[in-house]
């Protein structure tokens, strides 16, 4: 029996990161068993625990992070268990100064792992504390005194962070364009078929019942399309999904399935209310008299519907039950609302 994906459902950049995190705990494995092997050999036994304990948790992570759905946590606790090993390191008097080298890598680290908003308020915070343990060890007269090293040190720092955070700003506006088209109808702007399956699977739960799904195929379509051309359909098209929008709620999923056939998917909607909703937009539908030049094109639908107090009922099932009753319309004379 296969397991679901942890990535399955989730945004373009889970599995991203969850490869990331998996890298980043290797390499962090890897050089933590190193700088266990340098403080030892040093004498510097505190920091040897802290790298041993880094160490530990980066491989007690591995296998977690390949297979959980919660990845935005293990993240942050990977950058928390971090942090807290590279600011102790910060803090130590007998470290030198190489080891704030660090510091220029952490922002970078925080927005690739958590994104904009969240990796920013870790950077922040931890680059004030970094800036203050440094002032703390090395004194301000230190800074004063190297100004050109100092500059270069704040310039670098401030590039990596404002490089990390319009990087992921970028990549951010990017993933949800890809995702809005993947969701998206590209002609009448409506769901698709996938964004349908993934609202169905949020809805299709006690909180949101009654459930009830709506199916509507225009009538005599071909026929526009066959003495119009198919731009005087696709505006037909259009002006129907501003129908189905003006005419449901905002929590209503309106989508279309393919040609000329259109779903909506009404959570809390009973029989009665899905009833009364499907014979307001044919009832809308007809009212439209689309005009193309100088002829006006009468347009009717025929709506089929079905409605479900049971959670966990599958989508197909829905679909058939609510398309038989469409195409009982269909057979019954057109223009008319079967459920």
């Amino acid at each position: 029996m296969s397991l679901a994906s942890p990535d399955l459902g989730m945004p373009l950049s889970h599995r991203h990161r969850r490869n990331l995190l998996r890298l980043l705990l290797l390499v962090t494995a890897v050089f933590g068993f190193v700088f266990v092997v340098v403080n030892f050999a040093a004498g510097r036994y505190g920091l040897m625990l802290v790298d041993l304990a880094i160490t530990v948790v980066a491989l007690a992570l591995s296998p977690v992070v390949r297979r959980t759905f919660h990845l935005r946590r293990w993240c942050m606790w990977y950058l928390v268990s971090i942090y807290a090993a590279t600011l102790y390191a910060l803090a130590s008097p007998t470290t030198s100064i190489t080891v704030f080298s660090w510091v220029l890598v952490m922002p970078l680290t925080a927005h690739l792992l958590l994104g904009r908003r969240l990796g920013g308020l870790f950077s922040m915070f931890y680059l004030v504390v970094a800036a203050s343990l440094f002032v703390w060890r090395f004194g301000i007269d230190f800074a004063l005194s190297t100004p050109g090293a100092t500059a270069n040190i704040i310039g670098v720092t401030l590039w990596t962070y404002l490089f990390a955070y319009f990087y992921e700003a970028s990549r951010e506006s990017a993933e949800d364009q890809l995702s809005h088209q993947a969701l998206t109808d590209s002609l009448t702007g409506l769901a698709n078929r996938v964004q349908l399956e993934q609202a169905f699977g949020r809805l299709a739960s006690t909180a949101t019942l009654p459930l009830s799904l709506l199916m509507l195929d225009l009538d005599h379509f071909k026929r526009i399309n066959d003495a119009y051309g198919h731009a005087t359909g696709d505006a037909v098209l259009r002006k129907i999904a501003d129908t189905l929008r003006e005419q449901t709620r905002g929590d209503d999923v309106a989508c279309r399935l393919g040609g000329e056939e259109f779903c909506v998917l009404l959570p809390n909607t009973d029989n009665s209310a899905a009833a009364r909703l499907a014979e307001r937009l044919r009832e809308a539908i007809e009212a439209l008299h689309y005009r193309h030049n100088n002829d006006v094109l009468p347009l009717t639908a025929s709506i089929g519907f079905v409605s479900t107090t049971k959670p966990g009922q599958p989508l197909d099932r829905m679909l058939h039950a609510a398309d038989e009753k469409l195409y009982q319309a269909k057979f019954g004379g057109r223009n008319r609302v079967v459920g």
